[in-house]
């Protein structure tokens, strides 16, 4: 244990000023009913299963004991509004069981209180407890992004009443806590809410600064993929460049070394707070995660070559490029001994099969790392990954690969000389379901399957033409509110996961001038097998439609699962694996569902979480439907069906109002406008000839396949010829403006 979990020069003013505080303690807060921690954190699991981790003394003004876990000069929160800029806060235990680390038995404690001229002060005391103190607390029951805390009515809410053991930890697996995007399991994580815990056989994947550098956290995964945040609320985490604001701080910096991705962990420890993301509703975004409060708390098992800078240059290549990796590749205790990347297009073999060959150090450098993957036919998928060797034998990996996985983790691309896709933005090996291409910027084609106009979803979801799995993806950002469902549009975008939705940020995005009608995806809601294991992962974001075999009807199943869900099956009281999940009647920062649907769960939702448009019907099990169509929607670790409008039930028993769905203006013509426009010779390898058919081109614009522009030409003529020698091999998108304001566009193949 470090030095500064002992501080005794200071023992002396402590044991003066016990008796007064003892005494002042019990004379103010004697009116308050005492309540143990235990009793204060407690949450059933009926309650915890349907996301509510709400004290049941919350508001409540309480008196309670407990063991202090985390010294009081090791807090590092800064605050502006607190006199001296520092925010004291601690952890306690409960005392059943002296102290130790037990289920609900931990809660944080607040320690700035607010004075009669309104000014907020560090409680007396509190920035100088020990582990081990045992402490008497009259507070209000509150919580911070779901986090339960206890904070001070007064200056005498503290009470040092003697000391005892300080508190040792609970060793809690991973799995219990967060899963692999990081969402937190409330059912089995929230016992262990403000305790002192110890995560085993943990492996670094990723290093955040923040706050302009001046603070770090990093994720860490378990065997499984299970992923939680290491944060830096404690003196331990805090970087050289910090300046502590704790007046009693043992040190007047930070000392933390950051680990490098793949640094391996035989053990990681300190306080479990919460963050709620998932299915708690305008909170926090980090799930649950560990605060550790000493040097000791981190136990390295062995610091790995650090593999950084990785780029992959084409991202999505055609059959006549090759594919550039380059990479930097170094050693922070010793040297790299090896470096090897795998890859293969045999779909058969495991990545631990993959064939092998030496990366090639760049000329003049020391840690640059390079290697040119092959061409591959059209529609080849590729995987690959990276492995490197250090003087002591330690293994890291690119991507990262956790210590105990049986199989190491890729990367993979399809070869496209169409140009990506959708499908190559949503398709995943991963088992988290999260794209490949996250963090990139892409450019792409799709039809429009819901937008953001009347009567329609309001978000605006586009489909690969002729897609079915892997096929939709959600798009937000700016300039997404002028399309109509079954347009064709090009988007530039970058490519962002929200717990474990794939989204697409727009930059850019034209119309065509394509139309065509995507037909939905018929799912079975009641195939259990099917759902299992994220099965339906691979239709997300797709149109899709509930639809049972045999032209059974469906039924409204389960009429209120708790924050505007419901569900379809094929008889009332299936099971929940064998029914589909509907939501209708809500737009908040955690919904994203239809405004123009009638049937909901509650008539609440007209003017909660948004205005309904339509009136709101009750949803019952008296309900029944040839099927329901909308676009699957995956949140809080559920796939749901959002239902666009009322015309979405299909063959319901019940009468809906009717719809009035915009439509485009997009004529039969300017459908086929596309014939007018050609670009010869196609594939080209310098001089490109374009020609416009009874129009004028006012502008030509060639994108490459990441989105950036590599021509953009003004002119007023019906032929235009560009000079395309010099660009790179491969696939390209044109697009054409002609004297109307219509959109024209074309793939072009450039062949050296």
């Amino acid at each position: 244990m470090s030095n500064y979990l002992h501080q005794t020069s200071h023992s002396m003013r402590r044991a003066l000023l016990l008796c007064m505080m003892i005494f002042a303690g019990f004379a103010a807060q004697a009116q308050y009913p005492y309540v143990d921690i235990n009793q204060i954190q407690f949450v059933s699991q009926t309650d915890l299963a349907n996301c509510n981790d709400t004290s049941a003394y919350f508001g409540d003004t309480i008196t309670t004991r407990g063991v202090v876990v985390t010294p009081g000069n090791v807090s590092e929160v800064a605050s502006g509004s607190v006199q001296g800029g520092h925010r004291p806060f601690l952890f306690i235990a409960d005392t059943a069981n002296g102290g130790s680390t037990t289920p609900f038995g931990g809660i944080e404690v607040m320690g700035a209180y607010q004075n009669a001229q309104g000014n907020l002060l560090p409680l007396p005391n509190i920035e100088t407890a020990l582990p081990g103190d045992i402490i008497e607390f009259t507070g209000v029951v509150n919580a911070f992004n779901n986090g339960t805390q206890l904070e001070p009515i007064d200056g005498n809410s503290f009470t040092i009443l003697g000391s005892t053991t300080a508190p040792s930890s609970a060793i809690v697996p991973l799995a219990d806590l967060n899963d692999n995007n990081r969402v937190n399991i409330p059912t089995t994580g929230e016992q262990w809410e403000n305790t002192y815990i110890t995560l085993q056989n943990v492996t670094v994947t990723e290093v955040i600064y923040f706050s302009g550098n001046s603070r770090v956290s990093f994720n860490v995964v378990d065997g499984n993929g299970n992923v939680i945040n290491v944060s830096d609320r404690f003196l331990a985490q805090k970087l050289p460049s910090h300046q502590t604001v704790n007046p009693f701080s043992p040190q007047a910096t930070g000392s933390f070394n950051p680990p490098v991705p793949g640094t391996f962990y035989n053990s990681l420890s300190g306080i479990l707070r919460h963050d709620g993301n998932g299915c708690f509703l305008n909170s926090g975004s980090r799930g649950y995660e560990l605060n550790p409060f000493d040097s000791a708390h981190y136990d390295v098992g062995f610091a790995p070559p650090y593999i950084s800078n990785f780029d992959r240059d084409p991202a999505i290549p055609t059959s006549n490029q090759s594919v550039d990796l380059t990479m930097n590749i170094t050693d922070f205790d010793g040297t790299v001994d090896s470096a090897f990347v795998y890859f293969t297009a045999d779909t058969t073999l495991d990545p631990s099969q993959f064939p092998r060959q030496p990366l090639s150090l760049v000329g003049g450098t020391t840690d640059e790392y390079e290697f040119t993957i092959p061409n591959y036919p059209d529609g080849t998928l590729v995987r690959y990954y990276i492995k490197s060797t250090d003087d002591q034998g330690n293994d890291s990996y690119y991507p990262t690969t956790p210590i105990g996985a049986a199989e190491p983790n890729f990367e993979y691309y399809f070869v496209r000389d169409g140009g990506l896709k959708i499908f190559d933005i949503q398709f995943s090996l991963d088992g988290s379901g999260n794209s490949p291409l996250v963090g990139q910027t892409v450019t792409f084609r799709g039809i429009v399957t819901a937008s953001t106009k009347r009567h329609d979803l309001g978000y605006l979801y586009v489909q690969d033409e002729g897609g079915s799995e892997w096929s939709g993806v959600w798009c937000i950002g700016a300039g997404i509110s002028n399309y109509f469902r079954d347009e064709e549009v090009i988007i530039t975008g970058q490519v962002n996961e929200n717990f474990g939705m794939t989204q697409v940020v727009v930059s850019n995005i034209q119309l065509t001038g394509n139309r065509a009608t995507i037909q939905p995806t018929v799912i079975d809601p009641t195939d259990s097998a099917a759902q299992a294991n994220f099965g339906w992962e691979k239709y997300e974001g797709v149109l899709v439609e509930y639809r049972l075999p045999n032209n059974q009807k469906l039924t409204i199943n389960e009429e209120n699962m708790g924050f505007g869900d419901y569900s379809v099956s094929d008889v009332v009281g299936a099971s929940r694996q064998t029914s589909g999940r509907i939501l209708a009647g809500r737009q908040s920062g955690s919904s994203q569902s239809s405004l123009y649907v009638q049937l909901v769960t509650d008539t609440v939702y007209e003017t909660v979480d948004g205005e309904m448009e339509v009136p709101a019907i009750v949803v019952a099990d008296t309900m029944t439907f040839d099927a329901v169509r909308g676009v699957l929607f995956y949140g809080f670790s559920n796939y749901r069906l959002l239902p666009r409008n009322n015309d979405d039930f299909i063959g319901a028993n019940i009468t809906l109002d009717t719809t009035d769905l915009p439509q485009s203006s997009i004529s039969v013509r300017e459908w086929n406008s596309q014939a007018e426009l050609r670009a010869f010779p196609n594939p080209t390898s310098g001089r490109l000839n374009v020609e416009l058919e009874g129009s004028q081109i006012v502008a030509v614009q060639l994108f490459d396949l990441s989105g950036r522009v590599i021509i953009d030409q003004k002119t007023n003529d019906s032929r235009v010829e560009l000079n395309l020698a010099g660009l790179r091999e491969g696939a390209y998108i044109m697009r054409i403006m002609d004297n109307e304001n219509r959109i024209h566009s074309a793939r072009i193949v450039v062949a050296q």
